[in-house]
């Protein structure tokens, strides 16, 4: 079973294209949206386990330039209509 989180990132004014190509390299990241309001990008992210998630962050997201700040939820269950 995978695990699926949603990523929230604030980014900087200039960096949105450089931002999203970066999360568009990372094969973990499976959808991103453009989003109004407190952040601007949501990425969504699936793992095989949790460790897997955090290693994303250490090794992938975090060093990405043009990220303020990101605030992440794992999702604990999908309803699809």
């Amino acid at each position: 079973m995978t695990i699926k989180a949603l990523i929230f990132c604030k980014i900087s004014h200039k960096s949105m294209l450089e931002v999203l190509n970066k999360l568009k390299e990372i094969p973990e990241i499976k959808k991103l949206f453009s989003l109004t309001g407190d952040y601007d990008i949501c990425a969504e992210i699936e793992v095989i386990e949790i460790n897997e998630l955090y290693n994303s962050f250490v090794k992938k997201i975090d060093l990405i330039e043009g990220i303020i700040n990101t605030n992440t939820h794992v999702v604990m269950k999908e309803f699809v209509k």
